[in-house]
């Protein structure tokens, strides 16, 4: 057994692949969507699940490094503001020093939307409240926009390159695209890092 270092390369894809069987065991449990058309890279985004329930899914469109669009989609199982404000919190620029400066970054991120846009959901225009010109956090290119489809279920999107107008998004039934480039990029990554 070994207690530290760094996993071997096949211990590295083992995990990855029982992760991505999980992932293929609940996408039907929510409806997935995409830009219409898309024919770039693709990834999977942010999963949670709470007591063995899927609580949201998303699939990421585009490379964060690349000059091209990138575009998170995530399908909530309930209303999608409370994962907006989580995540509006972790980029925050700094962790809070005490309880007071917490209430007040949980109260910045807790702000309503500035506008309402209009998204093609399946072909139909829907009601968006949107956040321009937002930290997107994570591997996310910087900074685009936020918005959410305050639905059950509900999406959340994160956006760098195309506008609002400019967006359509569709189901997508096949998640397999999206498990295959996040394993090429998760072993790009770890041969990136170094031999064992």
């Amino acid at each position: 057994m070994r207690y530290g270092g760094r996993l071997s390369r096949i211990e590295f894809t083992a995990l990855i692949d029982q992760q991505a069987n999980r992932i293929r065991a609940s996408a039907g449990a929510l409806p997935l969507y995409g830009p219409a058309g898309w024919g770039g890279p693709c990834r999977i985004g942010t999963w949670g699940w709470e007591d063995e329930r899927l609580n949201h899914a998303g699939l990421v469109f585009g490379d964060p490094q690349g000059d091209g669009p990138w575009i998170e989609v995530i399908t909530t199982a309930g209303p999608p503001m409370p994962l907006l404000i989580d995540l509006r919190v972790a980029v925050a620029a700094e962790a809070p020093a005490d309880r007071a400066a917490a209430q007040r970054a949980l109260a910045a991120a807790s702000t309503p939307a500035s506008q309402r846009v209009s998204i093609a959901v399946d072909g139909l225009p829907r009601q968006f409240s949107c956040w321009p010109d937002e930290p997107l956090g994570g591997d996310a290119p910087g900074r685009g926009w936020l918005a959410i489809l305050d639905e059950v279920p509900g999406l959340l999107l994160r956006v760098c390159g195309p506008g609002p107008a400019e967006l359509s998004l569709a189901r997508v039934g096949d998640i397999e695209p999206h498990l295959t480039g996040t394993r090429a990029h998760l072993l790009a990554g770890y041969d990136a890092y170094g031999t064992d």
